[in-house]
C-alpha cells in the first residue's frame, strides 16, 4: 500500500467514526454518554469500550460552553442588545466536568424530555443553573 493510499484509508476510517457522532443527538444519548463521562472522571477510568462516549460528552458540553462564550463576546464587541446567548456562566467560566454534572442532573430530573433535541436540553440545563440577569 502506498503512502497516498494509507492516508486515504486513515481519512476514510476517521470519517466513518465521526459521521455518526454529528448526527442529531437526543437527550437519551446525551444522558448515557455523559453518565459514562462522569464514571470515567470519578473512577479515574472506564472500560475500553466507553472511552469514546466519555470523550464525546466532554466535547459536546465544551462545544455548548464555548459557543455561548463566543456569542457573549460578539454581543459585547458589537454592542448588540440581543443574540443567541442562552446562559451566563461566571466570568472565569466553569470546569467542563461541572457542566457535565449539571446536564446529567437536569436530564435525570426531566425524563419526560429525553426524546427531545440533545443540544436544546443541554442549553436548557445550563440556562437553568446559570440564568442571565435582566439588563436595565
Amino acid at each position: 500500500m502506498t503512502t497516498k493510499n494509507s492516508v486515504v484509508a486513515v481519512f476514510l476510517l476517521l470519517l466513518a467514526t465521526v459521521v455518526p457522532s454529528v448526527a442529531e443527538s437526543r437527550g437519551n444519548e446525551v444522558l448515557d454518554k455523559c453518565q459514562t463521562s462522569l464514571r470515567f472522571y470519578e473512577n479515574n477510568g472506564a472500560p475500553p469500550g466507553e472511552h469514546f462516549d466519555a470523550g464525546w460528552c466532554i466535547g459536546w458540553i465544551n462545544s455548548a460552553l464555548e459557543l455561548n462564550h463566543l456569542n457573549a463576546e460578539w454581543l459585547d464587541m458589537t454592542k448588540v442588545k440581543s443574540g443567541l446567548i442562552q446562559f451566563c456562566t461566571p466570568v472565569d467560566g466553569i470546569p467542563v466536568i461541572q457542566a457535565v454534572r449539571i446536564v446529567v442532573k437536569y436530564l435525570k430530573n426531566h425524563p419526560e424530555q429525553l426524546h427531545e433535541n440533545g443540544m436544546g436540553l443541554t442549553v436548557a440545563a445550563l440556562k437553568d443553573s446559570f440564568p442571565c440577569k435582566a439588563s436595565n
